[in-house]
């Protein structure tokens, strides 16, 4: 009876730990659909400046969304990010992946 304490304890810290880090994970998932953003430097990527458009379902349709808007602007250099949001601490937006190929 002395020797199952300590186990029972153990056991019992490890589920906890266990639990814990699954919670954890489930509240890191994002809900958010898989949206991309079409970026188009009409005036370089060091002028700050760009043309932006929202929610495009799928990278092919973002390219060439960006493609046809380059053409358009003497082949202003473009990028297309998946899941970008505005960081105002930065003053700019924020993507999990950008990709222009």
């Amino acid at each position: 009876m002395k020797n199952s304490l300590p186990i029972i304890f153990v056991i019992s810290l490890f589920m906890t730990l266990g639990v814990t880090i699954y919670l954890i994970n489930q509240s890191e998932a994002s809900d958010e659909p898989e949206t991309w953003s079409s970026f188009v430097y009409t005036n370089g990527y060091n002028s700050g400046r760009y043309k932006k458009v929202d929610d495009f379902e799928d990278y092919p349709s973002c390219r060439a969304y960006s493609l046809d808007k380059s053409v358009e602007h003497d082949q202003a250099p473009w990028e297309c990010g998946l899941r970008c949001r505005f960081d105002s601490s930065r003053q700019g937006f924020q993507c999990e992946t950008m990709e222009n190929e």
